[in-house]
């Protein structure tokens, strides 16, 4: 039958698996969901828990999550948008090395 499937992968590395990157995903519902006030707090209490170590703090922190909410309280859903590509363009900023290529779901 299939030989290459009962035998173990090899030399494939770390650069061969792909790692699934929650926050980016988070990232996107958050852009998604800006309309939805409930969900965006969600997110953005999910999205204060991811460290990023090359920023050296939350990926969304306190101020930013209160920065969109208070625009999307007042109806600037464009400033909310902006703070959250702010954020998103930082945190992918350097991590084309890690596999992301622009980090907006192409590949690397």
């Amino acid at each position: 039958m299939d030989e290459a499937a009962s035998e173990p992968v090899r030399d494939r590395g770390f650069k061969a698996r792909k790692r699934q990157d929650h926050a980016l995903e988070l990232i996107e519902r958050l852009k998604e969901n800006l309309t939805d006030p409930a969900e965006v707090r969600k997110i953005l209490r999910e999205l204060g828990r991811y460290y990023d170590p090359v920023l050296g703090g939350a990926i969304m922190e306190i101020a930013h999550q209160r920065a969109i909410v208070e625009a999307l309280d007042a109806g600037r859903q464009a400033e909310a948008l902006a703070v959250v590509e702010q954020r998103y363009d930082l945190y992918l900023k350097d991590r084309a090395h890690l596999g992301h290529g622009d980090g907006r779901g192409g590949e690397g």
